[in-house]
């Protein structure tokens, strides 16, 4: 049983270590593009849309950084998620282990970029200086757990879609990008009017994304009962989905 549990803990980390190189494998700055990606948007956003700082949102900086950097977590895990089993077909056919441990691999690689991004974000924190505690700090990790279990439930499905329908690629690249609008990063919603504020709230992107913000900048635990909601939810459907891809990721061997 032990010996199982470590050979399962090397493949992932040997998994891990693989897409890591194969990511930037030939790459001229390497993983220094993880840094780059979300602070170039950054950038960008923070030109145009910096009358917020002095305006609507206090320590713009901060709170537009963070808002593109959970996006891109977000955005990563699920794309990553997507493809883990595609991108490790040449595996599959030839070793047999739990096919689960490819898409946890894939996964981590956004969670790895994800801390590597954070610490873009404590550079500006010592400028910035923020109003969080232990609380807000201990809310924002719940808030990143559930992120994290809601990205990991929606490859189980999609890793399997995908190899059938090579359109979802697409059909993702492009809902993610009408999810960076519809989602309040860049802009607060404070500034939307009130009937389609209510309308973006539906989105749970903008509850996790508000409440990680407020949490980790001023400090202040809002949307409790919704993201406690968003939590539940997320397990009993996670619990769905990995009965879906352990029933269905043997029978699609026949369609790499």
């Amino acid at each position: 049983m032990k010996d199982g549990i470590t050979n399962k803990k090397d493949l992932l980390i040997e998994l891990v270590r693989t897409n890591f190189k194969l990511r930037y494998n030939n790459s001229l700055l390497g993983f220094i593009w993880v840094l780059l990606k979300p602070f170039m948007t950054f950038l960008v956003l923070y030109a145009v849309f910096s009358r917020f700082k002095g305006g609507w949102v206090e320590n713009y900086q901060i709170y537009l950084l963070l808002g593109l950097v959970i996006y891109t977590f977000v955005n990563e895990g699920i794309i990553f998620g997507m493809n883990s089993i595609l991108q490790t077909a040449h595996i599959i056919l030839k070793v047999n282990f739990p096919r689960e441990i490819a898409l946890a691999a894939s996964i981590i690689m956004a969670v790895i970029n994800f801390v590597i991004n954070l610490f873009i974000i404590a550079f500006f924190i010592i400028f910035n200086p923020v109003s969080t505690n232990v609380i807000s700090i201990l809310y924002f990790m719940l808030i990143y757990l559930t992120l994290l279990i809601l990205v990991y439930t929606f490859s189980f499905f999609t890793s399997i879609v995908i190899v059938k329908l090579r359109d979802l690629q697409n059909i993702t690249e492009l809902f993610m990008q009408l999810l960076f609008y519809a989602t309040p990063i860049f802009y607060p919603i404070d500034m939307l009017p009130q009937i389609v504020q209510e309308i973006v709230k539906l989105n749970p992107l903008t509850v996790l994304i508000q409440s990680a913000r407020e949490a980790l900048i001023y400090g202040n635990i809002i949307y409790l009962r919704e993201i406690i909601i968003i939590f539940i939810s997320s397990i009993i459907i996670f619990l769905i989905g990995r009965i879906f891809f352990k029933q269905n990721v043997k029978k699609i061997a026949e369609k790499f």
